[in-house]
């Protein structure tokens, strides 16, 4: 099987986003509408891990590096669950910083992945819905979406490309290079934490 190559990704969050949505769809038509239900698994002072659950898949992508402000993820785990134990004592927890947690023998599903993760401090579980509208661009990968995390609706633009100098110069038409890239994980971590402690959400423009 050929292993997916890692893309760059450039990713902005806002409470409102719809002058960046109509940049999109002033280049390009969308090409499909998607709304999807996904649970996403955070770790405290981990950013270079996105870990989901989809359907009935685990999907995580790691960070590789970060080129003139964007980051290039590697798909890095794609199964279809029940996942075996091993997958996440040997691999996934230690990624996420979990050590020493006993985990059951045996094939894991995704409740009891969370019911597993739930218990343990440095680790946020969220329930994430999107409304998502894709495009093609020049080349490059982009989206628009409604993100609901725990209940705290955001939107989101995004572009992505195995090609970094495309999605550079991408960036700059559609007028994200004053914003800063906050992947999944970040946003969601900021989320979390904006709901309990309500601090400044801190995730648009550049100082």
């Amino acid at each position: 099987m050929i292993e997916p190559q890692p893309r760059f990704e450039f990713r902005v969050w806002d409470e409102e986003l719809s002058v960046l949505t109509r940049r999109l769809s002033e280049l390009a038509e969308p090409t499909a509408t998607l709304e999807s239900d996904e649970v996403y698994i955070v770790a405290e002072g981990c950013d270079d891990t996105n870990t989901k659950i989809r359907g009935s898949a685990l999907d995580v992508k790691v960070l590789q590096r970060v080129v003139e402000r964007c980051e290039q993820w590697q798909p890095w785990i794609k199964a279809e669950f029940p996942v075996a134990a091993s997958l996440l004592t040997q691999e996934l927890l230690p990624r996420l910083g979990v050590v020493d947690l006993r985990v059951e023998r045996g094939p894991q599903t995704p409740s009891a992945l969370i019911d597993l993760l739930r218990g343990q401090q440095q680790i946020g579980v969220a329930h994430v819905s999107k409304q998502r509208t894709k495009y093609i661009i020049a080349g490059c990968l982009a989206e628009s979406a409604i993100v609901t995390i725990d209940g705290h609706r955001l939107q989101t633009v995004a572009i992505e490309s195995t090609d970094l100098g495309a999605l550079v110069e991408l960036r700059r038409q559609v007028h994200l290079e004053s914003y800063e890239n906050v992947s999944y994980p970040r946003a969601i971590k900021l989320t979390l934490h904006h709901i309990v402690d309500e601090p400044e959400f801190g995730h648009g423009h550049r100082d």
